[in-house]
């Protein structure tokens, strides 16, 4: 299943941005409306580390490597590639982008999974996909207050 979404955040500065990606506050903020733990964070560069946890009738693990990491000026990507999924998940990629464009930060979230019976991926998708979704709200709520 793939699920594509993207963001304009005006009047800010992208290098601000492009800061936050990197910090544990920020990771903090997107999951605080969620029932997700942080158990390790190191980073979004390269062969780094996020461990998640979330509840959905008991904790599950859900871990991440990070790929394809590139920084410049007025630009970020990175992908999310699942190494431990729960719940059946096969794949789990989500790539992350924050760009300047047209005196907007554009912020885009990618994603695609998959599961090994194609009926739990239709189950699996709203309760996957619904705290990217918030994204849209919580990305301008972070940004504004900064």
């Amino acid at each position: 299943m793939i699920y594509k979404q993207t963001v304009k955040i005006k009047n800010r500065n992208i290098e601000d941005i492009i800061d936050s990606f990197h910090r544990k506050d920020f990771i903090k903020f997107l999951i605080s409306f969620q029932p997700v733990k942080i158990i390790k964070w190191n980073g979004i560069e390269n062969d780094l580390n996020a461990h998640l946890k979330f509840w959905l009738f008991k904790w599950h693990s859900f871990i991440v490597i990070h790929k394809n990491y590139k920084r410049t000026d007025e630009s970020l990507s990175f992908v999310d590639k699942g190494i431990t999924l729960p719940l059946g998940i096969t794949e789990w990629n989500h790539l992350h982008e924050v760009r300047y464009s047209n005196s907007k930060i554009i912020i885009r979230d990618n994603i695609q999974f998959k599961h090994r019976f194609h009926f739990f991926e239709i189950i699996l998708y709203p309760i996957l996909i619904s705290p990217i979704i918030m994204r849209k709200f919580l990305y301008k709520i972070y940004f504004k207050k900064k």
